[in-house]
């Protein structure tokens, strides 16, 4: 290759190292002398540093040879310096996201690959969408919607770069919202005809193509939509019925709450009718009473005035007469009786 790779010329694994044999070395030795054939060796042949570097540096190779190297070197792990390298290396070696696509796509990547692919993503993705991604945000249907209304337009742009890197981005989307987010199949498949398609009778030619006319992969898959399709129109039919019996239980609910309601309001004016009579009733207490209180007053008054007069007139000179005859020399004692009698008489007047 015609320009030097930042890191591609540093080991920069996390496999266990180990001392070199004198065989091993004589071979080094011997391969650095022999001439560089790689030219001619097919992608599986190439000789791929076990970095993610030596991935990306080299233009053949491939996914399958990347994993034969790394299980073959026992690499657990990529050093930080190789993913910080590899992460500027991809913005030269990498601009349509092809190969970072080609990992990705893999069945059953090796255990580093799948602990750096994600975040290789998330980063690829941040870059390409800037504040449009939010990948702490948890909503992987809103976050698919959003990020397919950002690229819907590239999808379909004359230039084959632009639209091949839309894309990849829109597979690699898919693929991490599948994996990190829980995205559903049937979330996708929603939202895809409406960008993809521009309406049900273009979408439909496609598959009828597929099925009269398709390859036998183009047949499986699309009875594998009509199936998924299906899933969906059960799921609507199960979501509907769940609303439905929702809906009919709020409306019992509901029903009872305003036959309750309307009972209270029944309770309520009979409270009200009661409060009001009692308010009456006690009115009219309280207008007898102030008569009462007044009459009574008027009683009071003429008692007293009796009263006086009974023991002002009639009881005081009787009694007086009484004292006047027991202390005169001698006394009058049958005199003192007598008006002490007559007293009585008048006290047992006043009480009939």
């Amino acid at each position: 290759m015609g320009e030097q790779i930042p890191g591609a010329s540093i080991n920069v694994t996390e496999n266990e190292e180990r001392p070199e044999t004198k065989a091993e070395s004589t071979n080094n030795v011997r391969r650095a002398e022999e001439p560089n054939n790689t030219g001619d060796a097919s992608p599986d042949d190439l000789v791929i540093p076990p970095t993610l570097v030596g991935y990306f540096s080299e233009d053949r190779a491939t996914p399958s040879a990347f994993f034969k190297v790394l299980r073959k070197n026992e690499v657990k792990r990529f050093r930080a310096a190789d993913q910080e390298a590899a992460a500027k290396l991809m913005t030269s070696k990498d601009p349509e996201a092809e190969r970072l696509w080609s990992l990705m796509a893999q069945p059953s990547p090796p255990e580093p690959v799948y602990a750096w692919i994600w975040g290789a993503a998330q980063a690829r993705l941040k870059e390409q969408f800037g504040e449009s991604f939010d990948p702490q945000d948890h909503d992987a249907e809103s976050i698919f919607r959003s990020l397919l209304r950002e690229i819907s337009v590239a999808l379909f742009s004359e230039k084959k770069e632009d639209k091949k890197l839309a894309e990849n981005i829109l597979r690699i989307v898919i693929c991490w919202l599948v994996e990190k987010r829980s995205l559903k199949t049937w979330q996708v498949a929603e939202q895809l005809p409406l960008v993809l398609f521009k309406d049900l009778k273009e979408a439909t030619k496609v598959a009828q193509r597929a099925v009269q006319k398709g390859r036998p992969g183009e047949l499986r898959i699309a009875a594998a939509m009509a199936a998924l399709g299906d899933q969906m129109v059960k799921a609507a039919e199960d979501e509907r019925t769940r609303e439905r019996n929702i809906s009919n239980d709020l409306r019992y609910r509901l029903d009872d709450a305003n036959r309750k309601i309307e009972m209270l309001r029944t309770d309520l004016a009979d409270a009200k009718t009661i409060i009001s009579e009692r308010d009456t009733a006690i009115a009219k207490l309280e207008q007898t009473l102030a008569a009462e209180r007044h009459h009574w007053g008027h009683d009071l008054t003429e008692t007293k005035a009796e009263q006086k007069v009974l023991l002002g007139e009639r009881l005081g000179p009787l009694l007086s007469d009484a004292i006047d005859a027991l202390e005169i020399d001698p006394p009058a004692p049958g005199t003192a009786l007598r008006r002490v009698k007559a007293a009585l008489s008048v006290i047992e007047e006043a009480k009939e």
